[in-house]
C-alpha cells in the first residue's frame, strides 16, 4: 500500500479510508485470450509438419521457425506485462479528506488527479451485467460541482457499498468546511 506521506499535499491526520484497484476478475479474459495466443506457434508447427512433411528438416527452416515462435512468444509476454502493469498501477486511494486517483497510462505513463471530498456533489456505482452482478464489480461515478469531467473508478469490487461510503465521508467534509468557512468569515465582519 502506498504511504500517504509521500503524496503531495497530505496532512497529519489523513487517514486512508478506502485503497482500491479493479477487480481481479478482470484479468481473466486477458489471461485466457493470452493462453490461447501461446497454443498458436505450436499450432502452426504441426500444421506446417503435416502440410509439408519435410519442411522442418533443413536447418535453415527450422531456425526461422524458432526465430519467429521467440519472437512471437515475446511480444505475448510483453502484452500480458503492460495489461497487468496497467491493472496492477491503476490506483484509487480515497481518505478521509480527498479522492487520490493515481492511473497508469502504457508503461512508463502516469496521471495522478485529485478531488477534495467538500466538492463532491454526486456519487453514482453502476454495475452492469450477470457476470458484475455475481462477482460484484462495477463503475463508480463522482461529480463535483465545478468540473465538467467525473471521478471514475473503474471495475470495482463492492461499488454499492463505496459508492455509499465516499457519500457519508463528503457529507461529513462538507460540513466541516462551511463551519470552517463560517469561522474564518465570522470574525472579519
Amino acid at each position: 500500500m502506498i504511504d500517504l506521506s509521500n503524496i503531495p499535499g497530505s496532512r497529519p491526520d489523513e487517514q486512508t479510508i478506502f485503497f482500491l484497484r479493479r477487480h481481479w476478475f478482470v484479468m481473466i479474459p486477458v489471461i485466457l485470450g493470452f493462453l490461447v495466443v501461446l497454443i498458436l506457434p505450436v499450432a502452426v508447427y504441426y500444421i506446417i509438419r503435416a502440410q509439408i512433411p519435410g519442411y522442418f528438416d533443413t536447418d535453415a527452416n527450422f531456425t526461422l521457425y524458432v526465430l519467429g515462435a521467440s519472437m512471437f512468444f515475446l511480444y505475448a509476454w510483453l502484452f500480458l506485462f503492460q495489461n497487468f502493469i496497467d491493472w496492477y498501477l491503476d490506483i484509487w486511494i480515497v481518505t478521509n479528506y480527498r479522492i487520490i486517483n493515481i492511473e497508469q497510462v502504457g508503461l512508463f505513463g502516469r496521471t495522478m488527479s485529485e478531488l477534495m471530498l467538500y466538492n463532491v456533489q454526486d456519487v453514482t456505482s453502476e454495475i452492469n451485467g450477470f457476470i458484475r452482478t455475481i462477482f460484484d464489480y462495477g463503475v463508480i461515478h463522482i461529480q463535483t460541482a465545478g468540473e465538467t469531467k467525473r471521478f471514475e473508478f473503474e471495475e470495482i469490487a463492492h461499488p454499492n457499498h463505496v459508492a455509499k461510503r465516499v457519500l457519508e465521508l463528503a457529507h461529513v467534509r462538507r460540513i466541516e468546511h462551511m463551519r470552517q468557512g463560517n469561522m474564518e468569515i465570522g470574525p472579519a465582519a
